[in-house]
């Protein structure tokens, strides 16, 4: 069966401003997009026999903070565009400029700001990358790395530089292993102007779909295709599992892409991704925008995308299988922990810590506390690590079930009381009615005779009383009678 073609004739959208990013470290994710929060970025992926394929890790100066979405316009607004623009090979020392001209080009106020970007430069600088990675260079041959390090230091107006002169605006002093990527990795062309214009969340899905995209006009597909889970790993994203929460969090990535073009229509396909999780299969039919970019990029004498660029080449995306896992790795995986990262959790921590801050993120998710719905679970594997203390008002399901249980017993106890109450009641009105029965079926002799053997046989003591109550005129004495009366019938009826 034919392939469905796109047509790939729409008008040019102008003069594009283009940006080449390599394309060895970009694919993975380095910062958290959303403004709040933190998100664990751990990727890995293993072949048949257990070993390691690919690894990409990403820790944080504690001090300086997670690198965030500031930290991430930095990073792919100037730095990369300073690189661009450097010459080649590009030399260890890179000039960014001064922080008011990094606020400029960033098209935020002075000020605050700029304590905010010096901010972001230390967290980009202190971000450290665990890496075992194969990129392709621009030669079309491959390479691997297996490293520990950070990309760059940061020197600013007024420190020293390498060769020891004064810094006379913010530089960066690119380290080996980064300084080798960005030399000798393929590149690839963006609309610099339009990524300019995106949040982060929809810059990064920018960054990512366009390698498939590309892919789909390059060989004539009517649609790109993009797996949900794949994107929430390497934008880095939080990760839903129930199509509500998907469909909100991914109008909002999709809004400017529909709105300028670049994607004509969006569809989902509902599936199960490696694990057996809910996933769905984005797809996307390019629009305008895209294929125009494809048409600069691609046109003869333009700027080419390298053949490494074809979607068929690239790492596989999808989370490598984790068969046998336990109950409290599915439970993290459920939240959006990646499955490497709940293994870890579960080998190095015990079963009821893991299932007691579970219990809180979603106990903090059900009340929209801030602290947890910026990134679940980022959140989630941070308490656990950390341990952190249940908040005030928390009660933990075992709590909560040792208190329901006291209220049970307390409810079955008060039940029973009251049935056992009546129960004796009933039985005392029956007594009662047999007693009366038997007086009432005596002739006023025999009633006379009953009372005299009554007081007879009664404890002297009770006797004595009654007959001082009736010498005394006791008003007493006749009820007093009464019960020594009772008592009797009592004895004489059999009842105990």
């Amino acid at each position: 069966m034919q392939a469905e073609q796109l047509p790939l004739e729409p008008s040019d959208l102008g003069t594009l401003n283009v940006i080449r990013v390599e394309t060895a470290l970009s694919r993975y994710p380095v910062h958290r997009l959303a403004k709040k929060g933190s998100i664990v970025i751990e990727i890995r992926e293993e072949d048949e026999r257990g070993q390691t394929t690919l690894r990409w890790e990403v820790s944080h100066n504690s001090r300086y903070g997670q690198p965030g979405p500031l930290a991430y316009k930095v990073d792919t607004l100037i730095v990369n565009r300073r690189i661009e623009g450097a010459p080649r090979p590009v030399p260890r020392v890179i000039r960014l400029g001064s922080l008011r001209d990094i606020c400029r080009e960033l098209g935020v106020n002075e000020g605050q700001a700029t304590r905010n970007v010096k901010k972001a430069l230390y967290q980009n600088a202190f971000a450290g990358i665990r890496a075992k990675i194969r990129y392709k260079l621009a030669d079309g041959a491959e390479r691997s790395i297996e490293i520990g390090d950070t990309r760059y230091a940061v020197v600013f107006t007024g420190e020293k530089l390498p060769d020891g002169r004064t810094a006379d605006a913010v530089y960066l002093i690119l380290h080996d292993f980064f300084r080798e990527v960005v030399n000798n990795a393929t590149t690839r062309p963006l609309d610099y102007d339009y990524l300019r214009g995106l949040t982060p969340a929809s810059q990064r899905f920018y960054e990512l779909v366009s390698y498939q995209i590309f892919g789909a006009l390059k060989h004539g597909r009517a649609r790109a295709r993009l797996a949900y889970s794949e994107y929430c790993t390497y934008a880095p994203q939080t990760r839903y599992f129930d199509w509500e929460h998907v469909r909100k969090q991914m109008a909002k990535v999709h809004a400017p892409h529909r709105k300028s073009g670049y994607l004509e229509d969006i569809a989902f396909e509902a599936r199960t991704d490696r694990d057996g999780q809910p996933d769905w299969l984005m797809l996307y039919i390019p629009g305008a925008k895209a294929r125009a970019e494809y048409r600069t990029f691609t046109k003869k004498g333009g700027t080419a995308l390298p053949a490494a660029e074809d979607p068929k080449e690239m790492p596989e995306l999808a989370p490598s299988p984790a068969p046998g896992q336990t109950g409290p790795e599915q439970e993290l995986i459920a939240r959006g922990v990646t499955a490497l990262t709940a293994s870890g959790l579960v080998r190095e921590y015990p079963a009821d810590r893991i299932e007691a801050k579970i219990e809180v993120l979603d106990w903090l998710l059900e009340k929209k506390d801030k602290r947890a719905s910026a990134s679940p679970a980022g959140f989630l594997v941070e308490s656990i690590r950390k341990d952190y203390a249940p908040p005030k008002g928390f009660e933990s399901r075992a709590e909560r079930k040792a208190r329901e249980q006291a209220e049970q017993e307390r409810q079955r106890q008060e039940a029973e009381a009251r049935r056992r109450q009546k129960q004796e009641q009933a039985r005392e009105k029956a007594i009662q009615v047999r007693i009366a029965k038997h007086w009432d079926g005596l002739t006023p002799e025999e009633q006379d005779r009953l009372d005299a053997e009554a007081l007879e046989q009664a404890e002297e003591s009770l006797a004595r009383s009654y007959r001082e109550m009736a010498e005394s005129r006791n008003p007493m004495a006749a009820g007093f009678l009464r019960l020594i009366r009772e008592a009797h019938i009592k004895k004489l009826l059999g009842i105990s």
